[in-house]
């Protein structure tokens, strides 16, 4: 299959575009204490099939940033029991280790869906782990999406019955817009290499 314009021209406007936001990378030792910190506040808040949100230190997570003005940047659906997300990156949906993602993180926030229960958290999670090896919607980040493919926030509200397969510009869920599904029960703030208090609330 050609790859689309579209991608070609995102992909190469995503490598002129990354850092340009000017994201200082706060890792290493400095930080451990802070992300054992959000840990906790995991640990104590969060449940599995919830929403994350993060402000990631990846290429990609610049590319968005950069073009949404927004702070915020990717979006994955919890699995706490294992210590693990499920996610759409570049190279389609993968599962990957909660602390490699901490670690790479800017700054998170957890999202609890309104219709949450335990089971439906479950089944929120059941349903993302089924597309896991599917491909990356990279149409579907321009309004064009694709039925058995899918961009961060698009599986993320998936997980949750949320209808994703809308035309249009207008139509993209953008991973700041996740929000609106629930309630925000954590915001780490940006790196500071200071500990977050667990229980943290997130600003009204």
């Amino acid at each position: 299959m050609r790859t689309p314009i579209v991608v070609l021209l995102l992909s190469a406007c995503a490598s002129a575009c990354s850092g340009a936001k000017g994201l200082e990378r706060r890792q290493g030792p400095a930080y451990q204490d802070e992300v054992a910190s959000w840990r906790a506040a995991l640990d104590q808040a969060a449940a599995d099939g919830m929403i994350l949100v993060v402000r990631g230190y990846h290429a990609g997570d610049d590319f968005i940033a950069v073009m949404s003005n927004a702070e915020y940047s990717h979006a994955m659906v919890l699995d706490l029991g294992r210590g693990e997300v499920i996610e759409a990156v570049g190279e389609g949906v993968i599962v990957t280790p909660l602390a490699k993602v901490l670690s790479e993180s800017h700054q998170i926030m957890l999202i609890r869906p309104a219709d949450f229960t335990v089971d439906a958290g479950r089944a929120a999670l059941a349903r993302a782990r089924t597309t896991v090896g599917a491909g990356y919607d990279y149409t579907g980040i321009v309004g064009a999406p694709s039925r058995d493919r899918y961009y961060c926030s698009e599986l993320a509200a998936w997980s949750w019955n949320v209808p994703v397969d809308r035309w249009g510009p207008g139509a993209v869920i953008h991973p700041e817009q996740l929000t609106a599904l629930g309630e925000v029960l954590f915001t780490s703030g940006p790196r500071d290499g200071k500990p977050d208090a667990v229980g943290r609330a997130a600003a009204p």
